[in-house]
């Protein structure tokens, strides 16, 4: 609530001075969303994350098969070799938990890395971007409440990135 009075403060007490000054806001998603470098990455993460559901589907699949052969017997062979199946079912449940945690931790590893590693290409082109459009200060436009169109430079800012950045 603080964030949002100061902000609204800020724009109230300085708005003649934003005026004459450069300020301008993008939208960060939308240009890596938009740019040509920043949605190869997007792809590539959104591949690997489906890849990795489907596995972590399948071998939740293939657990539940394994309980439903389980139960389908537990009647008809010796209770010494039901607590066999049980003990074997929870030490592959146990396995399947922890690939499950090492992938998820993998991937947000690899996205956190995609991520900054577009922010490091970027951000050169982002101080070019100001120099040429005499801008002084770019916004998240997360961080604004409200703000006139025309002070949105998101397009303007991926059509330069696209002309001056292009995927490995």
């Amino acid at each position: 609530m603080n964030k949002i009075f100061f902000i609204i403060f800020f724009f109230f007490i300085s708005y003649s001075s934003f005026a004459q000054e450069s300020i301008f806001f993008v939208d960060i998603d939308k240009v890596l969303n938009e740019t040509s470098y920043g949605n190869k990455i997007v792809q590539k993460l959104k591949n690997i994350n489906s890849n990795n559901l489907k596995n972590i589907e399948n071998d939740e699949k293939e657990l539940k098969k394994i309980e439903d052969e389980i139960n389908k017997v537990k009647n008809v062979i010796s209770e010494e070799e039901f607590k066999k199946k049980i003990d074997n079912l929870k030490i592959k449940i146990i396995s399947y938990r922890e690939k499950k945690n090492n992938t998820f931790k993998e991937y947000n590893s690899l996205k956190n890395k995609e991520l900054e590693n577009f922010f490091v290409k970027i951000t050169p082109l982002l101080e070019e971007f100001m120099e040429k459009n005499s801008i002084k200060i770019i916004i998240e436009k997360k961080n604004i409440l409200i703000a006139q169109e025309n002070y949105d430079k998101t397009n303007d800012l991926v059509n330069f990135i696209n002309t001056k950045l292009k995927y490995d």
